[in-house]
């Protein structure tokens, strides 16, 4: 399906846009990795082998983005194969270790028919399997992170004025520069037209001028923590939602992360979470996630999948023989049934959701729509779930993995 990202086991945010550095560090804050520290050694250490956290396939615009998450910089081999009936682009990490890594993904239906892992002894490769015949263009980049993680990207795009592509040998075609995009699945003509470099996103609009005093209490303080959002923050109170529940987190010595959680009887299904996270040193911006979830869905199918959620190694393996089998037989079928449920109560909701993506992104008064487009498609039972990039600036995910989320994230100074 175009325009998504798709799951196979484990959930993986969907990185997107062309942020600066300090956008891509902030937002691995709320990815919840952690770095691996090696044990400290008398006799100076040996560099650490690079480990492979995580990858996913995402549709932003007219690209087709592979992320991979590491847990130090390293730039891979990327090598593109054209031959009879065969496109493929390999990325290679030599001597890397892997995190656990779903073996297949499903491509984007456009450019990419899947993605596979290969681990081994001599690292980890990730086959990006294409659609013979379609010429595209090649980009590559890699951002650091916070604590140390990097994110490396591989775009891909189609090529309309390539000539279509001739059975070539088996051989790497030479590496692209970063940042540049070159054409490949083509004749050799055609193969090293580079196109632009890629421009940086413009700065997230201002925020609006204030119409009146805000609230006092933790309404108030939401205004203070995300100016961005006050037209949200309006349009909420409008629709009956308060403040249930509020915390802090204190790290001692560090600035305060706030938490907040935002119903109304008029929804009782739906919640909104509101997360502010302190910027983790110099140079990394504030980041404010604002979470519209539908996972107080009520009903057996929900309550079976949040006790399954809970089981521990143990309880898996004392029932299945194989962990893709829980996944696989467990899990997936109520994922999907929640999906529908979800799907059902977004449409019922439709003028309210519409609502809050206008006020959540005013900028694009027409993103409201497009996501209740994306989330009438029809729910298939091959996928566990389907995630979507709505907007680079601010960064707004569609999830619709098993409870139907929409995530926005706010940049602070």
């Amino acid at each position: 399906m175009s325009g998504g990202m798709r799951f196979s086991g484990l959930k993986l945010l969907t990185l997107s846009g062309r942020g600066c550095w300090r956008q891509a560090g902030g937002i691995l804050l709320i990815l919840g990795l952690a770095l691996v520290w090696g044990l400290p050694s008398p006799a100076p250490a040996a560099p650490r082998s690079v480990e492979v956290r995580n990858l996913g396939i995402s549709r932003v615009g007219e690209r087709t983005m592979v992320t991979v998450i590491l847990d130090q910089a390293a730039n891979p081999r990327v090598t593109p194969y054209t031959g009879a009936n065969r496109s493929e682009v390999v990325i290679e990490f030599p001597q890397a270790q892997a995190a656990k890594l779903p073996e297949t993904l499903a491509g984007d239906e456009t450019l990419v028919k899947s993605v596979r892992t290969e681990v081994s002894a001599t690292g980890v490769k990730i086959i990006v399997e294409m659609f013979p015949d379609r010429p595209y263009l090649m980009s590559r980049e890699l951002q650091p992170m916070a604590k140390g993680l990097a994110m490396f990207r591989l775009g891909l795009r189609f090529d309309p004025n390539a000539v279509p592509a001739k059975e070539l040998p088996p051989a790497g075609y030479p590496e692209p520069a970063p940042q540049a995009e070159q054409t490949y699945g083509a004749s050799p003509e055609t193969r090293t037209r580079e196109a632009l470099p890629a421009t940086p996103p413009p700065p997230e609009p201002a925020a609006p001028e204030a119409s009146g005093p805000p609230p006092t209490g933790e309404f108030g303080e939401l205004y203070q923590l995300v100016p961005q959002a006050r037209g949200l923050w309006d349009f909420l109170r409008g629709e009956g939602f308060t403040v249930s529940k509020a915390k802090s987190y204190d790290t001692p010595g560090k600035q305060l992360t706030r938490s907040f959680n935002l119903t109304s009887s008029r929804y009782p299904e739906m919640v909104v979470r509101v997360a502010n996270l302190p910027s983790s040193g110099p140079g990394v911006p504030n980041i404010n996630i604002v979470d519209l979830s539908m996972d107080k869905l009520g009903g057996k199918t929900t309550d079976d999948y949040q006790k399954l959620r809970q089981w521990n190694f143990g309880q898996i393996k004392a029932k299945y023989e194989d962990i893709g089998d829980f996944f696989e037989d467990a899990l997936k079928p109520l994922r999907v049934q929640l999906r529908q449920k979800c799907q059902d109560l977004a449409q019922r909701h439709a003028q309210f959701i519409s609502g809050y993506l206008r006020q959540a992104v005013p900028q694009n008064p027409r993103l409201g729509d497009e996501a209740i487009t994306l989330i009438k498609k029809k729910v298939s039972p091959r996928f566990e779930g389907v995630q979507y990039t709505l907007s680079e600036n601010p960064l707004v995910i569609l999830n619709l993995v098993d409870f139907l989320n929409i995530r926005v994230y706010y940049l602070g100074k």
